[in-house]
């Protein structure tokens, strides 16, 4: 079931667990959590998250990547950002 328009689904709880496609991805977006960011899915971009950090954009994250540095990058987006996460992509609280 998706989100009505105009409506965006945040990162809480498990939504997003759920929503999420791959493993790696789901693990990264309960990371974003737990380092004190948001994810949104992005509205009619079905594999796309937007990540904010203190309501700030900090980048995006591919739920279907397309080559193998793809979520090594976007890890590195974040945490360039100041997303408090280690390079595999887990809390570093």
């Amino acid at each position: 079931m998706s989100a009505p328009s105009g409506r965006r689904d945040t990162v809480a709880g498990t939504s997003a667990r759920h929503r999420a496609r791959r493993k790696d991805t789901r693990r990264l977006l309960e990371a974003i959590e737990a380092a004190g960011g948001t994810a949104e899915q992005s509205p009619g971009q079905g594999g796309h998250w937007k990540v904010y950090l203190d309501g700030r954009y900090i980048g995006g994250l591919c739920c279907t990547p397309s080559d193998h540095r793809s979520m090594q990058n976007d890890i590195a987006r974040l945490r360039r950002n100041g997303l408090r996460i280690t390079s595999k992509g887990r809390y570093a609280g």
